[in-house]
């Protein structure tokens, strides 16, 4: 867990997503069912902090990563 982000280091996942997204999650709908399927992972990481309401959730900037890293191990198990 990254413990020294400021405020400043997040972004909202949507804008993260449409920016940053690329193959791995070329749609918002893409992310977001990857976070109902390992949101556990993502908050323990410390770059996903869940909102609700219009503000909506949060990633931090190496959310690209710990994607990466959860989809890496999810496939050496299935090997």
């Amino acid at each position: 867990m990254q413990s020294n982000y400021t405020a400043a280091d997040f972004k909202k996942a949507r804008d993260w997503v449409a920016e940053h997204g690329g193959p791995l999650f070329p749609s918002f709908s893409a992310f977001e069912w990857f976070v109902r399927s390992h949101r556990r992972q993502l908050i323990e990481s410390g770059e996903l902090i869940v909102r609700r309401g219009p503000g909506g959730t949060l990633v931090g900037p190496n959310i690209g990563r710990v994607a990466v890293e959860i989809m890496q191990e999810r496939q050496r198990g299935a090997a």
